[in-house]
């Protein structure tokens, strides 16, 4: 019963520690972003500090097009989770769903494009959105994200659609559904899980993209938030911590809410196949 109690007591000890040292730089930008210059550079530094201010929160949204760069990072990620999820799914159940010659090498050479860094692609892109017209654009950077997201993502659909018994289908053309009624009254609502664990990767990987932003947009107008914090670096003098800290702050909004918001489905997808028969 000791040994038992020691056991527990000691995995909850590794618990809080591993959880505070992952929360504390969460932590650690949240305060420092409602401190003054003189708190933030004070030696040794509060851990708990008494005064607060909103004085970054303003100086972010006044000094910069923060808000503007905000929304351009939200819209581009939920345009490219529509598109990239969407043909990611059809593709991920055809791949499932079907025998077809060429059907290994296909599903093998989308896990090999997947495997290849986007920076690689950021000079033909470059070179052909200078000739089409998209270069500095939103639509742009949404066809980079979408090409870059869609091998991963049918790559995903792939595993949780191969869950399905095949007797779910069988069953569903007996009653008398044609194909694209059984992907979606029947395929599509059991891989739910699968849906939200993809958009989610998706979601973010677009939203923190940085290097091919840098390369493909220029102006203010069209910038992503990740471009917004770092010119705040270049904009100015000495390093702007509490601004940093605000903008930081800001950019981690969208993923806590998703991260509260789809924790079920995120649990759910995450360990759908984990076992299996």
């Amino acid at each position: 019963m000791n040994k038992h109690i020691v056991e527990k007591t000691l995995l909850y000890a590794l618990i809080v520690f591993l959880t505070s040292f992952f929360l504390f730089p969460i932590y650690w930008a949240l305060i420092t972003s409602f401190e003054y210059a003189d708190q933030i550079l004070k030696l040794p530094p509060a851990f708990f500090p008494t005064k607060f201010t909103f004085t970054n929160f303003i100086e972010v949204f006044a000094q910069s097009h923060l808000g503007r760069m905000f929304f351009n990072s939200v819209f581009v990620s939920i345009a490219t989770v529509i598109a990239a999820v969407g043909i990611a799914a059809l593709a991920g159940y055809g791949f499932s769903r079907y025998t077809f010659r060429g059907r290994n090498t296909w599903v093998y050479t989308i896990i090999i494009v997947r495997m290849i860094p986007s920076v690689v692609f950021i000079v033909p892109y470059y070179v052909i959105f200078q000739k089409i017209g998209l270069l500095d654009t939103l639509f742009g950077l949404i066809i980079v994200y979408v090409t870059s997201a869609i091998p991963f993502a049918i790559w995903l659909f792939i595993g949780f659609y191969d869950e399905i018994p095949k007797e779910v289908y069988e069953a569903a053309i007996i009653d008398g559904c044609g194909e694209f009624s059984l992907y979606r009254r029947i395929a599509l609502p059991l891989v739910i899980p699968g849906v939200v664990v993809a958009a989610i990767l998706t979601f973010l990987a677009a939203y923190n993209e940085f290097g091919i932003s840098l390369v493909l947009i220029f102006s203010d107008d069209n910038k992503t938030l990740p471009l917004g914090i770092s010119s705040l670096i270049r904009s100015q003098k000495d390093t702007p911590f509490g601004s940093l800290a605000a903008a930081g702050t800001i950019a981690m909004i969208p993923s806590i809410l998703l991260s509260l918001t789809t924790q079920k489905y995120i649990v759910e997808g995450l360990t759908a196949g984990a076992v299996k028969g």
